[in-house]
């Protein structure tokens, strides 16, 4: 799927210019498309299907689209675009939690330390679980990490009850 979505986007990149895709070089672009998934972060498969399938029924979008969100969220070499929040902090656009929401990370804090806004670690700054990051990045990045553990905690939740109530 990684491989026709690379594919199909640079037919399209060549359709918007008015260029002819007579000579795509579809080999290169595959390779890279594979390159790219081979960078991604450990994402079992079901996990991956669980993630799509919510993804499209929460946004009502079709199926690839729901699967390109999946696979930005997983792939820590796409560059993450941000936007001002209004409380002093930034919107990371990729970043999506089960819930629907967007992630978000701030340095809005008296230390001006950069934290992910919805952590559930942190009690209260500077205790225990309160995780502080060296830069909007860093943080963002730790954010996608934390979303794919959500995600995956709660697709095998789901799972595991439909398991146990088809038995």
């Amino acid at each position: 799927m990684t491989a026709a979505l690379a594919v199909r986007d640079a037919c399209q990149r060549q359709v918007d210019k008015s260029r002819s895709i007579d000579h795509l070089n579809i080999d290169t672009i595959v390779r890279h498309a594979l390159s790219d998934a081979a960078t991604c972060m450990p994402c079992p498969d079901e996990v991956f299907d669980g993630m799509a399938s919510a993804i499209q029924a929460q946004s009502h979008c079709t199926a690839t689209q729901a699967f390109e969100q999946v696979l930005q969220l997983v792939n820590p070499s796409v560059p993450l675009h941000y936007s001002r929040w209004r409380h002093g902090g930034w919107y990371v656009s990729g970043i999506r939690y089960p819930s629907g929401a967007c992630g978000c990370v701030s340095s809005n804090y008296p230390d001006r330390k950069w934290r992910i806004v919805c952590d559930d670690r942190r009690q209260a700054l500077n205790d225990p679980g309160d995780v502080t990051f060296g830069s909007r990045e860093a943080a963002a990045r730790a954010e996608q990490v934390l979303v794919l553990q959500t995600w995956e905690a709660l697709v095998r939740a789901t799972t595991e009850r439909g398991v146990g109530a088809a038995s």
